[in-house]
């Protein structure tokens, strides 16, 4: 049985993280900055290190799973301070941490972090992250995880962390709620659903990774052994649609009208129109997402029903 603390446990993929790992007879320890009354559980703010330090001291952990941050393009350009120091200063903790006790890191980065160079058209690989820089990134959230990446590889080449990072692409599912730092696909249901326009960035394409599925990539990460060097794992689906056609799917699994949608140019800054990128690597370790598109907007839509009753 593997003993597992995850940073960032009451998030939205934490929802359906923690279940899983239990249900794989891992013994986890979840933390976040709320107070909350669950077995298990342990509140710990990751710019604390007194707060680490007291569960690293107290439970014998093999593996951390980090995804404790400040998210989002949005958030981070409103909150630029807070963004860069949860997001630096905590990981910095957890690997003082990890290397002191011989714990294993599984660092949750963004796809943010290629920016630019989804501009080539390109699927992006894990390792085409060389050609970027902070100066090919579009915005504040990318420059954290990015930076972050690079004191986790700082610490991999340079003391032997034990390391695997997460780069997720595009996760959705039921219990996200919407709102202007949520998934555009979960605020296209509940306008769809609501009546109210759908706005859609011309020429804007992606592919949409249902949580179950990116949840199980993760999983077969973090077992990978660890090789000595730094390691990335692009995590997401192969389905590509351009937004209007995921508009209009909405549309239709909501029994919506497609006058809502509203075709717009697409911002000048801050994102990425097109985000193809390849998940090779992570499919030779035995991934392979099984929710379509479609399957995963019906599961999305009945969940917001029954949370607008």
């Amino acid at each position: 049985m593997t003993k597992i603390f995850v940073t960032g446990a009451l998030g939205f993929i934490g929802s359906y993280l923690i279940p899983y790992l239990n249900g794989q007879e891992h013994k986890v320890i979840s933390s976040d900055v709320h107070v909350r009354d669950y077995a298990d559980y342990v509140r710990a703010d990751v710019t604390s290190f007194e707060d680490l330090y007291k569960i690293f001291r107290r439970e014998n952990i093999d593996q951390v799973i980090h995804m404790a941050g400040e998210v989002g393009r949005m958030v981070g350009e409103e909150h630029p301070q807070k963004m860069m120091y949860v997001n630096n200063i905590g990981t910095l903790n957890l690997i003082k941490l990890c290397l002191e006790y011989n714990t294993k890191l599984v660092y949750f980065s963004t796809s943010e972090v290629y920016g630019r160079l989804f501009d080539k058209g390109e699927a992006v690989k894990e390792e085409d992250l060389e050609k970027g820089s902070v100066f090919t990134t579009t915005n504040i959230y990318a420059m954290s995880k990015l930076f972050g990446e690079a004191i986790v590889r700082h610490y991999v080449e340079n003391y032997g962390l034990n390391s695997v990072t997460i780069r997720p692409f595009m996760v959705y599912g039921p219990g996200e709620h919407p709102s202007k730092y949520r998934s555009a696909l979960i605020n296209f249901v509940n306008s769809a659903l609501n009546g109210e326009t759908i706005t859609v960035h011309k020429g804007a394409e992606r592919a949409w990774c249902y949580v179950s599925d990116f949840v199980n990539g993760v999983h077969l990460a973090m077992q990978q052994p660890f090789s000595g060097e730094y390691e990335a794992f692009n995590i997401g689906s192969d389905e590509y649609h351009t937004m209007e056609e995921v508009a209009r799917m909405v549309v239709q699994e909501c029994d919506a009208n497609d006058n809502q949608i509203k075709i717009i140019e697409p911002p000048n800054k801050f994102l990425s129109l097109t985000k193809k990128f390849s998940i090779e690597k992570i499919r030779h370790a035995g991934y392979a997402p099984k929710v379509s598109l479609e399957e995963g907007i019906h599961r999305v839509a009945e969940w917001q029903r029954k949370s607008d009753d």
